[in-house]
């Protein structure tokens, strides 16, 4: 059986946001019903901590810190408090760090002033990816891909990978093949075949225009998160790796 175009993503199951529209302020929740989803995301221009808190549970309306709580983050030698973001979704909380080392340490702080209670979650950057292949340069539709990377001996770590190929319709749309799969760190390769992705049989994409194409590596680490939280909530951190662009010729 050809293995189909978009795959069940294990990444996205582990590290998934909530994305409810509604909101309530944080002056009228309790600690344990605040659900945290806490994550630290690095790669080689330096790492970014995200927090999103959210009522109950993933689905449960985001949570807007009121006066008197924050979210103060601690990696490597930098200290911040986390700013407010809000987008269409969901509203967030992040901040911009310079470390990126394997093992440098993330703490995160959530403070309540007014009922004098400190949470604090930790987790640990995994290794940064070194990734060798693919580098720039084109491939056919039924060829095999050849992803290479450095192999790491780093404990509780998951590796993953993402496959993303955007190509054009008849109608001049883009459409997007795409997968996403855990794989083993061990050996240090994987063989995508491209043959078994049943997107580029698609009859309404244009064959003689190429499919822009990158592979991306994570490499997760669970951490700690603090017991007053909601049940189920999370501290992640994440080392990434994007290939150089290549293209995938469909004729």
């Amino acid at each position: 059986m050809k293995r189909a175009s978009v795959l069940s993503s294990c990444i996205a199951l582990a590290l998934l946001i909530g994305c409810s529209t509604e909101s309530t302020q944080s002056d009228v929740v309790k600690t344990e019903g605040i659900w945290a989803d806490i994550r630290v995301t690095s790669n080689d221009e330096g790492s970014r901590v995200v927090t999103e808190f959210n009522l109950n549970s993933s689905s449960g309306a985001n949570v807007i810190l009121s006066d008197g709580d924050s979210v103060r983050a601690t990696l490597g030698n930098e200290r911040k408090i986390l700013v407010k973001d809000h987008d269409l979704f969901d509203v967030d909380y992040q901040g911009y760090f310079t470390a990126t080392a394997k093992n440098s340490e993330l703490t995160l702080e959530f403070i309540r002033d007014k009922e004098n209670e400190k949470l604090t979650s930790r987790v640990k950057l995994p290794a940064p990816i070194k990734l060798y292949a693919p580098v720039s340069e084109q491939f056919n539709r039924n060829d095999d891909i050849l992803v290479e990377w450095r192999e790491e001996s780093d404990i509780n770590t998951k590796l993953f990978l993402e496959f993303k190929s955007f190509c054009t319709k008849t109608t001049g749309d883009s459409s997007l093949i795409s997968f996403e799969s855990e794989i083993l760190e061990s050996g240090g390769q994987y063989k995508i075949l491209l043959s078994e992705l049943t997107g580029f049989d698609d009859d309404t994409l244009d064959k003689t225009k190429p499919c822009d194409t990158t592979v991306t590596l994570f490499r997760t680490r669970k951490g700690a998160i603090d017991s007053k939280f909601k049940s189920g909530s999370r501290i992640n951190a994440i080392q990434e790796k994007q290939s150089e662009k290549f293209q995938i010729t469909l004729n």
